[in-house]
């Protein structure tokens, strides 16, 4: 009678990590990635991250969720995964505004380069209205959910 061993794979251990711990773990897999691979390869389909791809970087395998911006690559924690889907949404609906009209779609009324939902979903740009304020940063005019950003 043949018996084979059969090597105990090591489970990984659970943890917990904090947000700064993911966000450094994703930079570590992209820098280890060949080419052009970046962070939205850790992107499932609700815009969270598959932590379970990063197990290595953070010590073991973790049961929380964080979230994935796919437009502006921000990351965030399970009370905040909201924030990610009215970025991603917004984000592609400035930057086709801007394509065909070559204007920022901005409040005049606001101190901050903040986002005019109305004019955006009056030109049927958006079809969703985010109950926060959205920012336009002048880097690549990318969007910000933090006001601080301007401060």
């Amino acid at each position: 009678m043949l018996f084979k061993k059969f090597k105990k794979e090591a489970v990984p251990r659970q943890v917990t990590v904090t947000l700064p711990e993911v966000k450094q773990a994703v930079r570590q897999f992209e820098k280890d990635m060949p080419g052009k691979i970046n962070r939205t390869v850790l992107m499932r389909e609700d815009k969270s991250i598959d932590l379970s791809r990063l197990a290595r970087y953070l010590g073991g395998r973790s049961e929380q969720k964080f979230y994935l911006s796919r437009e502006t690559f921000e990351i965030f924690e399970e009370k905040d995964k909201e924030i990610p889907y009215f970025l991603d949404m917004v984000q592609s609906a400035v930057d086709n505004y801007i394509s065909d009209t070559g204007k920022l779609p901005l409040l005049e009324e606001s101190d901050l380069p903040e986002v005019h939902y109305h004019l955006l979903a009056s030109q049927r740009y958006l079809k969703e209205m985010p109950p926060f304020p959205l920012y336009i940063t002048e880097e690549e005019l990318m969007l910000t959910h933090r006001p601080e950003h301007f401060g």
